[in-house]
Parts: structure tokens; sequence; C-alpha cells
């Protein structure tokens, strides 16, 4: 596994992770999953992802925290019923491989590819790349091909957990439309103005939301750019928390996920390829 200088390699618990420190940022991706663990930029030295102290850092479930990939599906929105295939889909529970990776003038650049990208629930030939560049921000690019000779449909999401103080002083801003309120039977609503947490929160805002900022007391801002998207989602379990085995029953109130989604459906026809990106930009 050749790395540039600002890779290095490490092993815990069975897993393999790749630690990123360049000039404008730290970074730790863990390549089960494909899942980046933090982003710190030297700027402010503040951690801008959330982990749950109970998350399972050995390959038993998927990581609680951080960047999941969601792909080939969002949540169980895969055609059959509840609980027959995994949730999100199936990369986030696979071993990936490092690609490439390279220094440059913004940072560190690297690319990762899953063992395999098809499985039972999505029987298709396609090529799937996630490209992660960190430097005074942190971007993610979701890269999906048709490698095959009939055009198929999916959705995906990158899942950030993002960290704040605490939720009772967080608000989110830039977002606007109709949602989906999955707590409440996904009857569609208008977005609240304004936008704070206050309860157990699952959305799907129905637009492509390009720039989203999340505010902590006025001060600690992180802008949340999406391009490629056609939904962008929020989810807060609250006192739901407690009953989450890898979470703490108070973690709720130090995250906020801001997801870039494709729920809506995307159809790639054969040749075609498709990109969601989210940038994570600390103002």
């Amino acid at each position: 596994m050749p790395t540039v200088n600002s890779v290095t390699v490490s092993e815990a618990n069975g897993l393999t992770f790749l630690n990123i420190n360049n000039e404008k940022a730290s970074a730790k991706v863990s390549l089960f999953g494909g899942h980046i663990l933090s982003f710190i930029p030297k700027g402010d030295n503040k951690e801008r992802l959330w982990v749950s102290p109970h998350a399972y850092l050995n390959g038993e479930r998927p990581i609680r925290g951080g960047i999941p990939i969601c792909w080939p599906w969002f949540g169980d929105d895969h055609g059959r019923e509840k609980g027959t295939l995994p949730s999100h889909g199936y990369l986030r529970t696979q071993m990936w491989k490092l690609a490439h990776s390279e220094d440059t003038v913004d940072g560190t650049k690297i690319e990762l590819q899953p063992s395999f990208t098809r499985a039972e629930g999505f029987e298709f030939d396609c090529k799937v790349t996630l490209i992660i560049e960190v430097g005074n921000e942190l971007s993610l690019s979701l890269i999906t091909e048709n490698t095959g000779v009939v055009p198929f449909d999916y959705n995906c999401a990158l899942h950030t957990y993002f960290h704040v103080d605490h939720i009772e002083n967080t608000r989110l801003k830039g977002i606007d439309g109709d949602y989906k309120d999955k707590v409440d039977d996904f009857k569609v609503k208008a977005t609240p103005v304004p936008y704070v947490i206050d309860s157990e929160t699952d959305r799907i805002h129905l637009n492509p939301i390009a720039h989203a900022t999340i505010e902590v007391n006025d001060q600690d801002v992180t802008r949340v750019d999406s391009v490629g998207n056609d939904s962008l989602v929020v989810w807060n379990p609250w006192q739901g928390a407690a009953s989450i085995s890898d979470m703490d029953a108070f973690g709720y109130k130090h995250m906020l996920c801001v997801e870039s989604a494709i729920t809506q459906g995307k159809t790639l026809s054969p040749g075609e390829q498709h990109m969601l990106t989210q940038r994570v930009i600390p103002q």
C-alpha cells in the first residue's frame, strides 16, 4: 500500500487506518467502510466530526459517527421488506483499498475503492470511487460509473456526523423548501425558521441545497456544500439515542447529521457516471 509523505498507515483491532497529516489539517480514515473518522483543521484545531465513544471499531458493525458511505440505497429504500437487506446498503461494511494518494498544493488527496459493488439487492456492473481531499477544507466525492450494458437506478448519501458543543445552542441556516418528516409518517412539511433542533429529528429536505451552515453559539460555524445531490438529510435521535446500542444516551447533545444525498433516485445509462460531493468548510 504505497502512500505519500502526508499519509501513514496504522492498525488496531484488525482494522487498517490511514492517518493524514499535512500543513493544513489532519484526518483519519478507516479502510473498513471507506470511512472518515476525523477532520481537524490546523487553523483552529477543532474536531469537525463526531464519533460515538461506543462505536464498533473492530469490523463487527458499521461505525457510528464520522462519515459513513450509504450506497446503493438510502435507509431501507431497497424495494424489499425492511430488515431483509442491510440499512444504507453494503459499502459501509466492507473493506476498501487505497487506489491512489498524492500531496497537492491544497493538501492531501486519496482515492479509495470498495472490494465489490455487486451484491444482493443491486446486481448491476458498476465502479465506485471515493475521492477524499484534506486541506483547509474536507472534500469527499463519491463517483458511481455504470460499466454494464443496461441502465440502473440507485440512491446514496454522505452521512456526515458533525460535532457540536451542544445541540441546544445549534442552528442551521441556508436550508429551505419542503421536507419529508420520517418521525411523523413521512408527512411533507415546510422547513422551520429559525432552524433549531429541540426534539427527535429525521428529515429529508427535497431539493438540491447547495450551501448550508451549522452555527453553534453564533460563533463556531461550519459550512456544508453539496454538489450532485437531490436532497439534504438532517438527523438527530434526541433522547432516542438511549435505545441505540453503540451510542451514549446523551451523545445526541454533541452531534448533528447533515447529509448530502440522493434519495429520489438517480438513473445511470451504460457508460455514464455521477459524482456526489460534500465539502466541509470551517468558517
